[in-house]
């Protein structure tokens, strides 16, 4: 498949890196000289220096050739020209980063009344609304440090973290008793060690335990792994840009949860632009950065803080604030994707960056179309699908014990029909069998082999 990648950044570059490890040919094109040689230079790949808008400069790119465009500039018009004219070029799937979505409208129909198939883009994701959507999540289940849901929302994954107190420690997985309708199916250890585990692993104080199964048993099965339940009445979010405000209009539309939210902004007219958008939100104006301004509003009391202020060290600096006073839950967003270890170097475990998750989300376009849903565990340690077999996968009909799977490949769930199968070595895999499976990053590129139609695998 050739796929034509138009900005270098780090989106660009992460979806570059990751889809050239599955063998496909990439063409990265971007403005700025030093990030196409350096792109050249760590990721072996082809790189065009060039404005991504440019007929010219995507004929370089071997348009005519491509599957997929994905345009992830800094620049939303440039990012909906580039889609727009690879359409011209018979490009099967456009995908645009838009920042502001108000430039394209959404999903449907923008404020123009233009749809979203005639500007010719087929998927518009904005980087800020889905981190609000991401923290919303964590926000909903606060004791997981990682979450996600496939099944339409029956099925749930999520990674919480064991103390070294816990009951379960030291003993087998098979003999653990669970709750009913769960499997344990990663584990991280301190020293970042990641196995899909067996049922002889043992799980130790430290570990990131992994666990997949119906979404209604996972609150039983997180106390299970840490005795506790953490529960949030007050929300603070420290930075009012558009993670903010989105994040507090999800959670004012929320009917699972009634939660008292603040927004501490530093800009004036921001401040008086939110408290016109939002209404159950508190909106104040003020630095989050400090400390007897924290004590003032009364943030040591908050359950969760956000720390979304658009900027690495501000964010770093509110997160160590919030959990020096003690605060439940600390998320921090972190622009610049090297910055992630050193959070967790000072205490803050739970981050979330802007560029990886918008990356995640397109990945799943580079995927065969059997795939409905595809996302990466933190760190990249594995990637998740959920597909739909069809009848004539090569495992379609067969044994999980006979499939053949490498090591670093586990089927997670199974969901047939309305059932939701936590299978083991017998289970049968059959067509039309929902499947949500866990691939370490060695194996990822020959999925197909086990899972795609024989049309595909031929090809």
């Amino acid at each position: 498949m050739h796929i034509v990648i138009i900005g270098g950044g780090d989106v660009g570059r992460e979806l570059a890196l990751n889809l050239s490890h599955k063998h496909q040919s990439i063409v990265v094109v971007d403005k700025n000289p030093e990030t196409v040689k350096r792109l050249g230079e760590e990721l072996d790949i082809s790189a065009i220096k060039g404005n991504g808008a440019n007929l010219d400069v995507l004929e370089k790119a071997k348009i005519k050739s491509a599957e997929i465009l994905i345009a992830v500039t800094e620049n939303d018009e440039v990012n909906i020209i580039a889609c727009m004219i690879a359409k011209t070029f018979g490009v099967k799937h456009t995908v645009a980063r838009v920042r502001n979505p108000e430039s394209a409208g959404s999903i449907d129909v923008d404020t123009r009344g233009i749809t979203q198939t005639q500007v010719g883009i087929d998927m518009i994701i904005s980087p800020e609304r889905a981190v609000a959507q991401e923290v919303a999540k964590m926000i909903h289940f606060p004791d997981a440090v990682e979450l996600e849901y496939y099944a339409d929302g029956k099925v749930m994954l999520v990674a919480i973290n064991v103390s070294g107190e816990a009951e379960i420690t030291n003993q087998p997985l098979n003999k653990l008793p669970l709750p009913k309708g769960c499997i344990v199916v990663g584990i991280k250890r301190p020293d970042g060690e990641f196995t899909l585990p067996g049922g002889k692993h043992k799980i130790r104080g430290g570990d990131r335990v992994y666990l997949i199964g119906k979404t209604e048993v996972m609150r039983k099965a997180s106390w299970f792994l840490q005795r506790k339940e953490t529960r949030v009445n007050r929300v603070i979010i420290l930075g009012g840009g558009m993670i903010g405000s989105s994040l507090a209009a999800i959670i004012e539309k929320s009917r699972q949860n009634s939660f008292i939210s603040k927004i501490i902004e530093k800009d004036e007219g921001r401040v008086d632009e939110l408290n016109r958008e939002l209404s159950k939100t508190i909106v104040l104006e003020g630095d989050g950065t400090d400390l007897s301004y924290f004590n003032e509003e009364e943030i040591a009391e908050a359950d969760v803080l956000v720390c979304a202020a658009g900027d690495d060290r501000t964010n770093m600096v509110a997160a160590l604030m919030g959990l020096k006073l003690g605060v439940k839950k600390v998320i921090a967003e972190v622009t610049r994707i090297r910055y992630a270890p050193v959070y967790e170097t000072l205490g803050v475990m739970e981050t979330i960056n802007p560029h990886l998750i918008t990356a995640t989300r397109i990945l799943k376009f580079t995927r065969w179309k059997e795939v409905i849903n595809l996302s990466l565990l933190k760190d990249e340690l594995a990637e998740i699908m959920e597909l739909v077999l069809p009848d004539s996968a090569e495992v379609a009909g067969k044994k999980i014990t006979d499939a053949g799977f490498p090591e670093g490949l586990l089927v997670g769930t199974i969901i047939r029909g309305t059932e939701i199968i936590i299978r083991d070595g017998d289970t049968r895999l059959e067509p039309n069998d929902r499947l949500i499976i866990l691939a370490m990053p060695e194996v990822c590129s020959g999925l197909d082999r086990f899972f795609a139609c024989q049309m595909l695998r031929d090809q």
